[in-house]
């Protein structure tokens, strides 16, 4: 494994953080009486990438045993990883700022709600450059994993949201209706993006051929098929698929909020749907890095 899990779980949160944020401020435009789904993105949000920062602090390879190498982020300008960590800097900023004032139940400043979202999206397809720019690792060196990455983010940053918010009141994620169709849109692309990267990636070289197949029918390929396949993609899409059909069936108009008939606001399903989202979010990161398999010079 090139990187470890503690890297898979650093960009994990990293992404998830981010879609966090954008969701919370997508459900501040098009759902303002939903404050606990608009409270819980903020609130997670800064919560999740300081978790994720602090993995990497601890991590020995991202500086722990060279604590200069943190100074060098900052001043290497032409290092993707110096991009992202501006990048990552100033929505921490932004994420904390917009938190704050939730806490505080003041107005958020629209303009830091603005840069926030800008860097939230440069931190999610950031999360992808990170390792596509390495060219000796086909697996990672495709123009597809950013977007990969980005579309996971989304999805598991509105799984978190969502599962957090239905801890809390069990009925909030119904009124999210459309919400809940963005996300099954996310999870359907994502198994589009996946299978349309390895089949463009395998045939590049061997190396890239050789990290495929490890995958899909190798060393991860138990992994692959039932951790992000199965559960982290298929499941939550039969069971959002059901949950909206029921919803259409159901639906009523209240005060403005599209939100489901009484008896129809079962916890569980959002609670398998969102939690398999994260299981499958984690585990694509995790299998990227650890199938990966570098060009062999001789």
């Amino acid at each position: 494994m090139v990187w470890g899990t503690i890297i898979a779980a650093y960009l994990f949160l990293a992404g998830l953080s981010a879609g966090a944020f954008l969701t919370s401020s997508y459900i501040s435009r098009k759902y303002p009486k939903a404050v606990t789904v608009r409270m819980t993105g903020r609130l997670i949000s800064p919560i999740l990438m300081g978790i994720g920062l602090l993995l990497l602090i601890v991590d020995a390879e991202a500086g722990l045993k060279n604590p200069l190498r943190f100074i060098y982020l900052f001043t290497n300008i032409n290092s993707v990883m110096t991009i992202g960590t501006y990048f990552i800097s100033f929505f921490m900023l932004a994420a904390f700022y917009v938190a704050l004032m939730e806490l505080l139940k003041k107005d958020v400043n629209k303009w830091v709600e603005y840069i926030g979202v800008v860097f939230a999206i440069g931190t999610a397809i950031y999360t992808g450059f990170l390792i596509g720019v390495i060219a000796t690792v086909p697996l990672w060196n495709t123009a597809i994993l950013p977007i990969l990455f980005v579309v996971s983010a989304l999805s598991t940053g509105i799984a978190g949201t969502l599962l957090v918010s239905g801890i809390v009141n069990k009925q909030v994620v119904h009124q999210v209706i459309s919400v809940k169709k963005i996300h099954l849109s996310l999870l359907a692309v994502e198994v589009f993006l996946i299978f349309t990267m390895f089949l463009i990636t395998s045939t590049s070289n061997e190396a890239a051929a050789e990290s495929v197949a490890s995958l899909l029918v190798g060393e991860y390929s138990m992994i692959f098929w039932i951790a992000l396949i199965a559960v982290g993609l298929l499941l939550p899409i039969v069971i959002e698929s059901l949950e909206l059909i029921n919803a259409r069936k159901m639906s009523q108009t209240i005060e403005g909020l599209q939100v489901a008939a009484a008896g129809s606001h079962s916890i569980a399903g959002t609670l398998v749907t969102e939690t398999s989202v994260l299981i499958g979010g984690f585990t694509l990161r995790f299998l990227l890095l650890a199938a990966a398999v570098p060009i062999a010079f001789l």
